[in-house]
This record gives structure tokens, sequence and C-alpha cells, in this order.
């Protein structure tokens, strides 16, 4: 087993025939096909090939192996691998394509305990700080003293609030004589189970910068630029808060080495079962005689760097080597020198209680994050009642419209019209009214 660029499992396995054939993939006898299923991911889908075979009809070991179709961070499971054995006469030689007869398919079964490690942030960028993620408010207010055990590894329903923490490491004794503030809080899910890292090195931002490799992203928190924030995803709204805005969480804020933030968990569960949400925060850790727990100065906005640089498009074919210039700003900004920070965090999200929902997806891939620039109901009330007006001042116009239109058509004299009788018809001049003549 292992897991390849993408985040993907791969599992390679070996097969030995107990029958006189072997077995296939697919055949054209057959409108089954060899297939792999797992009952602990039932939206996990795999792709299964033959590699190679033994040149024999005579019990061979052929060599298998399946991929899975996106990445997800823990693959734990039983897997049920399903072949269809195609069986041959004794007087039958090894041909290419097999002359052999389907069967009904044999299953076996996979235990597989797998989880995706991976070190997101270098600890050279995390300060020697630790980032926790909490469901209740009570050990999100606590003084971390005695740890958070099983507390900080929960999984969230839809509808629980997501409590996350940053706090210098105890183990460093460094909490009391440190202050950490929170700056940002970036969310987002990756691309084809992409799983962001942050190593500018190699050109990862995490969640702070577009990337081709990620399907969402939204900037939660802004300390310096709140008027920046996204306010919701699609008609969810995050209703995320830093703790020094909560008045509720003044205990947390009195912690000198320690911040927080939360924030809402329904959003997240707009997406189809598979993508995998991150947390990314940026934050600072000062001294006491440097530290200030107040605004601090307007940090430098990572939309700086999309005006000056550009990004490999996804859909570009050509591929441009970066140079140093193009690194972010916001990237060289997070170092030791700059007591600046950042760390990243999976957010598990328990499906099992969720409401009912439509199927698939909520959102195209294209849609835009939600952020500043959507409608608030105050905005929806003005657009409402302007739309209302325009209707009738147009229904105005066209009754006006009408009306002038009727007005100049003139009805038209009719002729006199000659009398089928014979009784006389007089005809009186205009010229002269005393005139008359009869016919």
């Amino acid at each position: 087993m292992r897991i390849n660029e993408q985040g993907r499992l791969v599992v390679n396995f070996r097969t030995e025939a107990r029958f006189r054939g072997l077995f296939v993939a697919s055949h054209p006898a057959s409108s089954l096909t060899s297939m792999v299923m797992s009952a602990d991911h039932p939206g996990l889908t795999f792709n299964l090939s033959l590699v190679r075979t033994e040149p024999t009809y005579n019990q061979p070991v052929q060599q298998w192996t399946f991929t899975s179709d996106f990445a997800v961070r823990d693959y734990s499971g039983t897997y049920t691998v399903k072949l269809i054995p195609c069986t041959t006469a004794l007087n039958i030689e090894y041909s290419v394509p097999a002359v052999c007869n389907p069967r009904e398919p044999i299953t076996f079964d996979l235990d597989i305990r797998f989880q995706q490690v991976s070190d997101p942030v270098a600890v050279e960028f995390s300060l020697n700080t630790q980032m926790f993620l909490m469901s209740k408010r009570s050990v999100w207010l606590s003084d971390g003293s005695m740890g958070f055990g099983q507390e900080s590894d929960a999984a969230f329903s839809e509808g629980d609030i997501i409590y996350g923490r940053v706090m210098v490491d105890p183990v460093q004794n460094l909490g009391d004589s440190f202050y950490c503030n929170i700056e940002k809080v970036y969310l987002c899910t990756g691309a084809d189970g992409y799983v962001p890292k942050y190593n500018p090195t190699k050109f990862e931002f995490g969640c702070l910068a577009d990337s081709p490799s990620l399907l969402y992203r939204f900037k939660m928190i802004d300390k310096a630029q709140p008027e920046t924030q996204a306010q919701s995803f699609g008609d969810v709204g995050f209703n995320a808060l830093l703790a020094v805005d909560d008045p509720s969480a003044i205990s947390l804020v009195k912690q000198p080495g320690s911040d927080g933030f939360r924030l809402d968990s329904a959003p997240l569960f707009q997406v189809a079962a598979g993508r995998e949400w991150y947390i990314h925060t940026i934050y600072t850790v000062r001294s006491r005689d440097n530290g200030n727990r107040g605004i601090g100065k307007r940090s430098l906005e990572y939309h700086s760097f999309m005006a000056g640089a550009t990004l490999p498009s996804a859909q570009s074919g050509r591929h441009s080597r970066r140079s140093a210039r193009d690194v972010p700003a916001f990237a060289e900004e997070i170092s030791a020198e700059n007591n600046r920070g950042t760390n990243i965090m999976h957010i598990a999200l328990d499906r099992r209680n969720r409401r009912a929902a439509p199927d698939g997806e909520l959102f195209a891939d294209s849609l835009a994050p939600q952020g500043l620039g959507s409608y608030s109901a105050e905005d929806k009330a003005v657009t409402v009642v302007g739309a209302v007006v325009g209707l009738l001042l147009a229904v105005l116009l066209m009754a006006i419209l009408v009306l002038v239109v009727r007005s100049q058509r003139r009805p038209t004299k009719q002729a006199p019209k000659v009398s089928s009788s014979m009784q006389p018809v007089i005809l009186r001049s205009g010229f002269d009214c005393s005139d008359s003549s009869e016919v």
C-alpha cells in the first residue's frame, strides 16, 4: 500500500487461481466486471486493473492494483474485492486474449489500517506552537494546563460550533512570557483529494493563496481587515469570531500564551461527502516586552500577491518556472525573524447525523465564495422595493403609450349611401346652402 502524489490510496495484491483458468477484469460474454468497494467508505470508488499474469491456465499467479478515485484522510476499513473467474477446458492452451468461460464473481476481503499522515507545516513555520480544534466551549476557555486529551480530536456534526485555539507549546515553558495573537484564519478544501500544505520552497501555500489544487477557499477572519472576511457559503453563515471579539471569552483572552477563534460548522456540510476541510491560521508570537494584544499593524494582504504575480493557470498549457520575486509577500513575512507563524489542521466531520439534504454537491466548482460582496437582508429589501417601483413605472408608461396611439386614430367619414329605393336624394352643396337641386 502507498499514497500517491495526489493523496490517493494505491494497493497492489496478487492472486492465485485454484482452478484451471484465470481471473479476468471483464469478459465479452458477461455483463459483470471485477470491482473493489468498501462498506466503511461508501462514497469512495476505485479503479481496478490487472498488471500482469503468468502465461498459463494452470493456476496462474496474477498481480492486480486498485487506486482510489479521490483522497481521504483515513483509509482504514474493510475492502471487498470481487474478481471474475474464467475457466477453461484441459485441452485449451493459453492465448491472448484468453479463451475461457466466465463464472460468478469470487469475493474476498482486505482489512486495511492506513491513515494519511502528513506534516502540513514544518516546525520552522509553526514557531513551537500547537493548534487545537474542539467542540466544547468549556475546554476552549480553560487554561489547558491539564491538556485537552481527546477533546481536541473531536468530529463535528452539522450545527456544532468549531472552537479553534493556538497556544505556545507548554513543554517549552514559555507561555507566561509570550503573547500569541491570531491575525488571520482561512478555510479551504482541496480538489481531487489534495491535502493543502505550507511549503514556500515548493510554492505550496496551504489555504493562503488561490491555487488550481483548491476547490473552495475562504478567508474567515482578518483581524486587521475585517471587511475582507467571507460571511457565508451560499446562504449558510460562518459566524466566525475571534476570542478577543467575544465578550464571553475574556478568560481565554487573558491567557498570554494563547488565542482562539470560533465558527459554525454548518457551511462545511454544503459539499458532497468525501470533501475534506482544512483550517489555516496566521499568528504572531512575541515576548511580553514586545507583545501587543491590540489590533496591531495592518498586515500585508494576499491580494497584493495576486495582483503582482501570475499563478500558473489550470487551463493554461504553458509551464513557467517561478522566480524568486514570485514568492507571495505574506510568505516572506512568515518566519521566526518576524515572529509570525502559521499552522494547518484537518477538520473531521461526522456526517452520520446529518440533516436531510439534496443529493450531490450544492455548488458548482466555479462558484466564487460569498464574502463581503454578498447581499445582506437590508440590501435584498431595497432591491425588491426598487423592482416593484420599476414595474409600476413600466405599466404606467405602457398605458400612456396606448392612450396616445388611440387618440391618433381619427374616425373616417362614411360616404353617402346610394339608396336602392326610387325616392329622390337631396344633395346639399357646402358653398351655397340656399341652392338645391333635385335628382
